[in-house]
């Protein structure tokens, strides 16, 4: 009996899990913000997946050892009703390198965010004997993956395909305050939940005339979540080894690219969330998520790119009142070359998020770092 009671409340904790600091003001249930994107060029870009660097045969060619950095900017202004917040945070979002080695192989290393659990929310005040109660949650974490991938071109550079295999880690703090507003009485929980799991990419890049074909797919393999309750400085609650199953992810992309200086992008990921499961039983609130992305990017000049994309985003999670929740964005972005060394890529998003009764506005900017440097060695000349 006590098994089931653990479990059951640890369920009842991942589907309560709310994202609100700088992430959303809706009831963002379990694992967090899904993040499908990693890096300023992809994102001004519609958020590109198949298409860009989580797609671990790309790029075509690499000639030259690469580190990218990237960091995430947001700010959210959300409201529910006649309320309204408006929050921000700084946080890094990836740091990747590549290297190319003979016979057209690459291997490559790989740290990225992948769900985000920050959230700070409170529920409705509501009245019982004369008194007003209030729970306040604020929640700190997320789920990372480190991972080490290896690709290889074929046929003149016109196809590659790369494998990708990672860990996923993470952990999530949640602090659960229960508040009598009329006298001032406060208690105070905490929730420690880590997660535990392994991940399998694969994907294809590929030339064909005037068109570049990009296609992914992801893995996950069976995980655990080890959690444990904090009150009053005693463990009341914990379990361990807890199973769990993050779906499968499929994606495709098409960049037409026959117009001189001009590219367009056409990019949809799909994730099968009806197909979780945390200790073995499916999670029945998850829908199916989808996101189609659709952008162009045209060159002024050989190394200033102008991008624009749209994106329509449908998440796994619903709202409170059971409404799925929709995402609209607007992207641009460009690079600029920095000598002896790469790019600094940028791009900014205006993102509209809805359900039924909450509404709001994000603004992100995004900047990544690009570092290049020339795999084949310097010849001498002319004596030194």
């Amino acid at each position: 009996m006590r098994y089931f009671h653990i479990k059951n409340t640890i369920i009842g904790l991942l589907i309560l899990t709310t994202l609100i600091n700088a992430q959303s003001f809706f009831s963002m249930k379990s694992f967090g913000e899904e993040l499908l994107s990693n890096n300023a060029t992809a994102l001004g870009l519609g958020g590109l997946v198949s298409l860009h660097r989580e797609n671990p045969s790309f790029p075509l060619v690499l000639n030259k050892t690469s580190f990218y950095a990237s960091v995430l900017s947001n700010l959210v202004y959300g409201k529910y009703r006649e309320n309204g917040r408006l929050i921000y945070d700084v946080r890094p979002m990836l740091v990747e390198g590549k290297i190319p080695l003979p016979y057209h192989f690459r291997i490559g290393v790989r740290l990225s965010e992948i769900f985000n659990q920050n959230f700070d929310v409170y529920s409705e005040t509501t009245s019982f004997a004369g008194y007003h109660y209030q729970r306040h949650v604020i929640g700190k974490g997320g789920m990372y993956r480190i991972g080490i991938n290896c690709s290889k071109s074929f046929l003149n550079n016109k196809f590659s395909c790369g494998f990708e295999y990672a860990k996923i880690l993470g952990q999530s703090l949640e602090q659960w305050t229960f508040e009598v507003l009329d006298r001032n009485y406060i208690t105070l929980d905490t929730v420690i939940t880590g997660y535990s799991t392994h991940n399998l990419k694969f994907g294809v890049f590929t030339d064909v005339s005037f068109l570049t074909i990009g296609a992914i797919f992801e893995n996950f393999l069976t995980g655990v979540i080890n959690s444990k309750v904090i009150s009053h400085n005693t463990i009341v609650d914990s379990i361990s080894g807890l199973k769990f199953n993050l779906p499968q992810g499929f994606g495709a992309g098409i960049i037409f690219n026959k117009l001189t200086n001009t590219k367009f992008y056409l990019d949809i990921f799909y994730r099968n969330w009806t197909k979780t499961l945390i200790a073995d039983t499916v999670v029945t609130k998850y829908q199916n998520s989808i996101k189609y992305s659709l952008a162009l990017e045209h060159w002024f000049m050989e190394s200033y790119p102008l991008r624009i994309g749209m994106r329509y985003y449908l998440s796994y999670l619903r709202d409170y009142q059971n409404i799925p929740i929709k995402e609209y964005a607007l992207t641009t972005g460009s690079r600029i070359p920095i000598a002896n060394f790469g790019a600094f890529d940028y791009s900014l998003e205006l993102i509209r998020r809805f359900g039924k009764e909450t509404k709001e506005t994000i603004g992100r900017i995004n900047f990544s770092l690009a570092f290049e440097e020339s795999w084949k060695k310097r010849t001498r000349r002319w004596g030194y």
